[in-house]
Formats: structure tokens, sequence, C-alpha cells
């Protein structure tokens, strides 16, 4: 590490953000498309936001060799970089289950009511039901067959026949 590098204070850096031009804001906006590209799930206007706010609160000390534009493109290539490795890891089961509860709790219903409506379509179809209650339980195709007595053509045509009756009873695009 450098020792010696000299920083600038954050005196200095909030007056010399404060002179920029429009010019040199556009710059800085492309500079955060740039390197944005590959987060589909973020936006240039928060990387900005994010790097100015880092370099302002004093986390990313400005060396005074620097020019505006060359630092704070490394502070939005920094960032960029770490929320790629946060967006690449594997979820959590905790993050799974916290997006479950809130797609639920947004269409207005829990998931316990949605499968009640689901097995109120298929009553008139007492194998499909049955299927439905076995990929809910989520046990493997061959128990279901030997459960409701069906071989492998007739566990098929069933599972069809109840996918057209939620796919008729529900929206499309429930099951994605």
């Amino acid at each position: 590490m450098e020792d010696d590098v000299e920083h600038l204070s954050l005196l200095e850096v909030g007056r010399l953000l404060g002179r920029q031009r429009q010019a040199d804001l556009l710059r800085l906006a492309a500079l955060a498309e740039t390197w944005v590209r590959g987060n589909p799930r973020r936006q240039a206007s928060d990387l900005l936001n994010e790097a100015l706010a880092r370099v302002l609160a004093g986390d990313r000390p400005w060396p005074a060799s620097l020019s505006l534009h060359a630092f704070l493109s490394q502070v939005m290539r920094s960032i960029a970089s770490q929320w790629r490795h946060e967006d690449m890891r594997e979820p959590l089961v905790a993050d799974q289950l916290s997006q479950h509860c809130d797609a639920a709790m947004e269409d207005g219903f829990d998931l316990a009511d949605l499968a009640h409506r689901m097995r109120a379509a298929l009553s008139g179809d007492p194998v499909a039901t049955g299927i439905f209650d076995h990929i809910m339980t989520q046990t493997s195709r061959k128990q279901a067959c030997d459960a409701l007595g069906l071989d492998a053509t007739g566990y098929d045509t069933a599972r069809r026949r109840m996918t057209r009756a939620l796919r008729r009873r529900f929206k499309p695009g429930w099951t994605k």
C-alpha cells in the first residue's frame, strides 16, 4: 500500500463536485451506463448515486493525482462488480421464502388459499385432484401412480387434463 498518497478532503471533494457542468454530469452518466451493463436488475442512475454517496461519505478516499472522471469511473466499476457478484450468488432459502411471501401478498392471497381454489377448480375430476395433491406434497411420479392406481399413460393423461383445467380457471402464466 502507498501510505504517502495524498487524498482530497471531503470539503475539497464537495467543492469539485459542485463545480461540474452539465457536460461533465452527462459524461459521468455515460460512464455509469457503461459500468452497469451486465447488471439487468440495476440502473445507471443508482450506480452513479451510490458512487457519489460513497465518495461524499468518505468511504472512498479520492487520490489527489486522479481526475474526477477517472476516479468516479473506478468507484463505479468496483460497485458494479460487487453488484454482479451479489446477483450471481445462489439465493439463500430465506431469500426465496421472502420472495414467495411477497409475491403472494401482492396478489392478495396466500399459498393455502390458492391451493384451495385450485382444488375447487379440479373438484369434478378426482384423479386430477389426486395428482394435484401429490404435486403439492412433492411425492414422486411413481408414488402418485401407485396411490392413484394409474399406469404411466394414465398419469400423463390426467396430469394434462389437470393442467388444462387450471389454465382455463386461472390467468395465463400462473405456472411460471
